[in-house]
């Protein structure tokens, strides 16, 4: 056999090797899963479907539609806590540091507390996603709070406005 021949025949088996070794590879972590997720869902994604990032939260999903929910969290912040990899399943602990609740009904409730959620996630295809997720949407203090002073400011310049809006904004500033 020539040398050239032998060199042809060792590029393809490396390049094939690498080929093999890149599909196999994973993309993102489970915890780089759940702290995408849990970014996407402070900033709103889960509260409304008109939300611009409600999209990509769901190709984090493995049911690629979430539950609608009447309430949502309003939350200061969120930590990833621990985390348990075997084979195909994982699980990923996060930590809400929590302020009260929100009725679509702009009733606001106020109870600080911590909660601890456990994602599970499965691998498909090479990426991990959530699996079986039913939480209601946690949403920052700051986005909701933007997001209600939106809203007033539109209904304002419409001509009327929703005093239960205003009573939400006031009430939830003080969390």
């Amino acid at each position: 056999m020539s040398v050239r021949r032998l060199i042809a025949i060792t590029c393809v088996l490396v390049i094939a090797h690498l080929t093999v070794g890149a599909a196999n590879c994973v993309s993102q972590s489970p915890r780089d899963v759940v702290r995408q997720y849990c970014s996407l869902d402070a900033q709103g994604a889960n509260f409304s479907a008109s939300n611009p990032n409600a999209k990509a939260i769901y190709t984090l999903l493995i049911n690629d539609d979430e539950a609608g929910y009447d309430e949502s969290v309003i939350i200061k912040s969120y930590k990833i806590g621990k985390s348990k990899v075997g084979g195909k399943k994982a699980d990923v602990e996060v930590i809400y540091s929590s302020l009260g609740t929100m009725a679509s009904e702009l009733s606001a409730k106020k109870a600080t507390h911590l909660e601890t959620v456990t994602f599970h996630l499965t691998l498909v295809d090479n990426s991990w996603k959530i699996d079986g997720l039913r939480i209601p949407p946690h949403i920052s203090q700051s986005w909701m709070l933007a997001h209600l002073r939106q809203g007033l400011r539109g209904a304002e310049q419409a001509g009327h406005s929703d005093p239960r809006t205003k009573a939400a904004i006031a009430q939830i500033t003080r969390w």
